[in-house]
């Protein structure tokens, strides 16, 4: 799982186990991964445009799939509590090191076994981990006004467990659309998605 857990097009073809996807994602960042390390170009500009704009002086964000944080860091850095999760403990180590002093708390768990608490986040950051069953739990963990900020592969009608066009817009029912746009990588597709919980 890590961030961009499902990046490649297979992770949801053949599931793995917990333990046998937590040794995955620490061979991979054992190896490192220098395309995780960078925050994400949608996320600065939605961070710059909106998020920072509604929390002026940061609040409290929860980062799933958070891998070494290189959005847990942005947030920490502008002053943001973030409890970042992630299911390999090679990225927690390393998120633990280069968020020290700062007011992060990482947490290394499958986000299949992890329980989000209701009414809690400001931001929920969800990237490249995608879980039908994950976003109900999601949109419920927002605060009144909270922002959620994803970013996803689309996957071919041919994969029906892949996400398909429109569909995150059915599985954030209950946020207003701030941001959506869909657009062709390769053999298969990307979504952006900024949402914002209903008052």
């Amino acid at each position: 799982m890590g961030d961009g857990h499902n990046a490649g097009g297979n992770a949801y073809l053949c599931p793995l186990s917990i333990m046998d996807n937590r040794t995955l994602w620490n061979e991979r960042y054992t190896k490192g991964l220098p395309s995780l390390e960078i925050p994400d170009p949608f996320f600065v500009s939605m961070y710059e445009e909106h998020i920072r704009r509604e929390f002026l002086q940061g609040r409290h964000a929860l980062d799933l799939a958070a891998g070494t944080g290189r959005h847990t860091l942005l947030l920490a850095d502008d002053d943001w509590q973030v409890s970042a999760v992630d299911i390999s403990d090679v990225a927690i180590a390393q998120l633990k090191v280069a968020t020290a002093g700062k007011r992060v708390v990482p947490v290394c768990s499958d986000l299949a076994a992890y329980s989000l608490p209701v009414a809690t986040f400001d931001l929920i950051v969800l990237y490249y981990h995608f879980d039908r069953s994950l976003f109900e739990g999601v949109v419920n963990a927002l605060k009144p006004g909270g922002l959620l900020i994803s970013k996803q592969a689309v996957g071919k009608p041919i994969n029906p467990a892949a996400l398909q066009e429109g569909e995150l817009l059915q599985l954030t029912r209950g946020l207003d659309t701030v941001f959506y746009a869909e657009r062709p990588v390769k053999d298969r597709g990307v979504v952006e998605y900024l949402g914002r919980k209903r008052k």
